[in-house]
């Protein structure tokens, strides 16, 4: 992921990996789906709000992951910006880049599959009682 965008009237923005996989997935999912330009606009303002460092001078509005309502966030996002001077189509174009960082982020299909059925000694499934501390995956 990388570290730092410079959006127009804000300067260089520090970046972080979010600190949920549900917020990358929501943001993801969203993108992935039918959407009109005033979405996409939505979208890319929610991924670098889940991207925006703490470190950052100006605080941006937090995602509640548990509301699971991406585009709303996305749209207080937007609003937080414009507010800022932010013009929302300059956002856009630095923001786009995004997408595919978080989509990175995400297990694929294959990485489950490969886990998911995984035992220790040699596919058997363990008693699972309380003694049982023994790791099923690294």
């Amino acid at each position: 992921m990388r570290n730092s965008i410079t959006l127009p009237k804000l300067g260089e923005i520090k970046l972080t990996p979010p600190n949920s996989i549900v917020a990358a997935h929501d943001v993801v999912a969203e993108y992935s789906g039918p959407k009109n330009r005033a979405k996409i606009v939505r979208i890319a303002a929610a991924a670098l709000g889940i991207c925006w460092s703490r470190d950052n001078a100006l605080k941006a509005p937090i995602y509640d992951i548990a509301s699971g309502e991406i585009v709303a966030y996305g749209g207080s996002m937007l609003e937080w910006l414009m507010k800022k001077d932010c013009d929302p189509f300059s956002m856009l174009d630095e923001v786009t880049p995004l997408f595919a960082d978080l989509w990175k982020m995400l297990p694929k299909v294959q990485e489950v599959d490969e886990t998911v059925d995984y035992f220790p000694d040699k596919g058997q499934p363990g008693p699972g009682d309380i003694e049982d501390r023994t790791t099923v995956a690294p």
